[in-house]
């Protein structure tokens, strides 16, 4: 995400999707661990959902607006932003996959 400025209505105008909003940070170990876990199931993640990746250094304001604390962290957000699941830490594919299909 390049833009400064964007907001999660912002996020969900690109999509008529669920989305999955992954809080990271460049310099994040685990971060770079779960997105490299969810590259190699993007297909799996991507049937269900609409995958954003939010880096937190550049985006403050979004990670303060889902209450983000520590990373890496998803966030599911319906059409109207409504937050139907959130979780911290990396978990393994499947267990995403199945909080995404609930």
């Amino acid at each position: 995400m390049k833009n400064k400025n964007m907001n999660i209505k912002d996020i969900l105008k690109e999509t008529d999707k669920p989305v999955l909003l992954q809080f990271y940070a460049e310099w994040c170990g685990p971060c770079k661990t779960l997105s490299k876990m969810i590259d190699e199931s993007i297909n799996d993640i991507t049937t269900h959902v609409e995958l954003k990746r939010i880096n937190v250094d550049e985006h403050p304001a979004i990670a303060a607006e889902f209450f983000v604390r520590a990373i890496p962290t998803m966030v599911l957000v319906n059409q109207t932003g409504e937050v139907k699941w959130k979780h911290t830490g990396v978990m393994p594919v499947k267990d995403i996959v199945a909080e995404l299909i609930k």
